[in-house]
C-alpha cells in the first residue's frame, strides 16, 4: 500500500509493481502527480514552477531515459541572475560580475574572499547555521550579496537555518574554489551544475503520468479523489488501510505501508487522539507556496529557462516561463510566466487578493525590463501548503523524536520530500523508490530499510 500518487508515491509503487509486489496508490486529489503534474489553463500546458529531470544519482537518469524515451527534450542549460540592475550569466563569471560591482563593491568582496580563504587555513569550530557556513567560505560580502537575502525570501532567517541545508544547496566547498571557478581555471563538474537536463514533451506532468501507467500496466492499482480514513492495526503492525471514495469506504489489507503524504495526515492516522505526538509533528515546520502566472500577448519574455531574483525588492525568488521547456506548451504569439513565492500561511503574501499578487509581479518583471503593462492577458494565482521543509538549527533533533515515535508501525516506511521531511528533487524520489524496492526484494524489515533511506537522503545535493 502506497499513501500519496506524487513523484514520491509513484515512484516506489513503480518499483514495487516492476517487481512483482502487490501495490494499491491511494491519492487525496483527482489528478495524480501533485507539484509535479500539468494543468491547462489559457491555451497553455502548465507546470507549477520549473522542473527538470536530471540527477548524478548512480543510474537515476538512464531510468528516466528508459521511462519517457523520445518524449524527452534534451536542453542546454541556460539561467541567469539579476544583481544591481544586471542580468548575470549563473552560474556566476568574473568577466561580467566585476564590472557590475565597481571597485569599492569588489575590494569588499575581494576582502571577504580573502579573510574567508585564511579562516579555512585556521582551526574553527563547525558552522552552527547556514549563516556560518556562508560567512567561513565565502565571505560576508558574497553573502550579504547573494546568500543572505535569497534565504531569507525562500527559507526564512539565514541565522536559524541548518547548515544542512547550505551543503544541499551550495555546491561550491569554499571561497577558492569559487574564484577559480569565476575564473574558469576550475570547470564546473556535473555535480556542481547540471550542463544539460531533459524536459518531457507536453509538460512535466507527463512524468508522473508515465510511471502510473506502468504502474497499471504491472497490475497495480490506482485510487485517485481517495482518502484514508484510518489504519488498523495489530501488535504495532498496519494491518489494513480504510479509504474513502465516492461515498464509500472500502478496507484495503496492508502488508508494508509506504507513506509519502504529509506527516501531520499520517500521525493523525497512526496517533488519532495523540496531541504530544501532533504536537512534535507541528515543530517541523514547511513553508508554503504561492505560483504567480501571467499570460503575455508576446511570443517570449527571455531566452533563459529560468531567472534567479535574490534580491528583496523583487517579490519573487524566480521566473520561469514554460515555452522555455517545450514551445508546443502554448499558442503562437502568447507565453506564461510563472513566479514563485515562498511565505507561510496567514502572512501577507499568503493572504493577499489575487490581484494585487499579479500587480506586484507584473510590476517587478516590468521594471526588470521583461514586458510593458499592456502585454498582459491574464494573470492568476495557484497557493500550495507545506511545501518546502524548513530545516531549521534543531530540526534533526525534532525529525528525531517525530521518527521514534511514528517507527511504532513496524512496517512503514516513509519517501519523498514532505513524506520524509527532506528537501529533494523528483530524481530523488526516484531514487527513494528504488532504494525500497530493492530492500523489498532482499527480505529487509520496512523498519531497517526507512533507516537506510535517512542515511541515504542526507547524502542527496540539489543540482541547479
Amino acid at each position: 500500500m502506497v499513501l500519496g500518487g506524487g513523484v514520491a508515491g509513484l515512484a516506489a509503487a513503480y518499483y514495487l509493481a516492476r517487481d512483482g509486489w502487490p501495490v494499491t496508490v491511494v491519492e487525496k486529489s483527482a489528478a495524480l502527480g501533485g507539484l509535479c503534474g500539468s494543468f491547462q489553463s489559457h491555451g497553455f500546458t502548465l507546470d507549477h514552477g520549473p522542473h527538470k529531470l536530471y540527477s548524478v544519482v548512480p543510474g537515476i537518469l538512464d531510468e528516466i531515459r528508459a521511462l519517457l524515451g523520445d518524449r524527452l527534450i534534451e536542453h542546454q542549460k541556460r539561467n541567469r541572475i539579476r544583481l544591481l540592475g544586471r542580468y548575470l550569466d549563473y552560474p556566476l563569471r568574473l568577466g561580467n560580475l566585476l564590472p557590475l560591482l565597481g571597485p569599492v563593491r569588489a575590494a569588499r568582496l575581494g576582502l571577504g574572499y580573502a579573510a574567508a580563504l585564511m579562516g579555512g587555513v585556521l582551526r574553527r569550530r563547525d558552522p552552527a547555521s547556514y549563516e556560518e557556513y556562508i560567512l567561513q567560505r565565502f565571505g560576508r560580502g558574497v553573502y550579504e550579496l547573494v546568500f543572505e537575502p535569497l534565504a531569507w525570501k525562500v527559507w526564512g532567517d539565514p541565522r536559524q537555518l541548518s547548515v544542512d541545508l547550505a551543503r544541499a544547496r551550495i555546491p561550491s566547498t569554499g571561497a577558492a574554489e569559487l574564484v577559480l571557478r569565476l575564473l574558469k581555471l576550475k570547470e564546473n563538474t556535473e555535480d556542481v551544475d547540471a550542463p544539460f537536463f531533459y524536459y518531457p514533451r507536453g509538460g512535466f506532468g507527463a512524468f508522473p503520468e508515465r510511471l502510473a501507467a506502468e504502474v497499471r500496466r504491472a497490475g497495480g492499482r490506482i485510487l485517485t479523489s481517495a482518502v484514508p480514513k484510518a489504519l488498523e492495526r495489530a501488535n504495532g503492525t498496519v494491518r489494513a488501510v480504510h479509504v474513502e471514495a465516492e461515498g464509500t469506504t472500502e478496507r484495503i489489507p496492508c502488508a508494508t505501508l509506504v507513506s509519502s503524504i504529509p506527516m501531520t495526515a499520517l500521525a493523525r492516522l497512526l496517533r488519532p487522539g495523540d496531541a504530544g505526538v501532533a504536537a512534535e509533528v507541528a515543530r517541523l515546520r514547511l513553508r508554503d507556496l504561492a505560483l504567480v502566472y501571467l499570460i503575455f500577448d508576446q511570443d517570449r519574455l527571455v531566452d533563459d529557462h529560468w531567472i534567479f531574483f535574490p534580491e528583496r525588492r523583487y517579490p519573487f525568488n524566480r521566473l520561469f516561463e514554460q515555452k522555455s521547456m517545450d514551445p508546443g506548451l502554448g499558442p503562437p504569439g502568447a507565453t506564461a510566466v510563472c513566479c514563485d513565492l515562498t511565505c507561510d500561511e496567514g502572512d501577507p503574501v499568503w493572504s493577499a487578493p489575487d490581484d494585487e499578487l499579479v500587480r506586484r509581479c507584473l510590476d517587478a518583471i516590468v521594471e526588470a525590463g521583461l514586458t510593458s503593462p499592456d502585454k498582459l492577458r491574464a494573470g492568476f494565482v495557484r497557493r500550495f501548503r507545506s511545501f518546502y521543509p524548513m530545516y531549521t538549527v534543531d530540526y534533526r533533533e525534532r525529525l528525531g523524536r517525530v521518527y521514534v515515535r511514528l517507527k511504532e508501525a513496524d512496517n512503514l516506511v516513509l519517501t519523498g520530500r514532505v513524506g520524509m521531511f527532506n528537501y529533494n528533487n523528483s530524481d530523488h524520489c526516484l531514487d527513494m523508490g528504488r532504494f525500497i524496492a530493492v530492500g523489498m526484494a532482499a527480505g529487509t524489515r520496512p523498519g531497517d530499510i526507512w533507516s537506510g533511506l535517512e542515511e541515504r537522503v542526507r547524502s542527496y545535493r540539489i543540482i541547479d
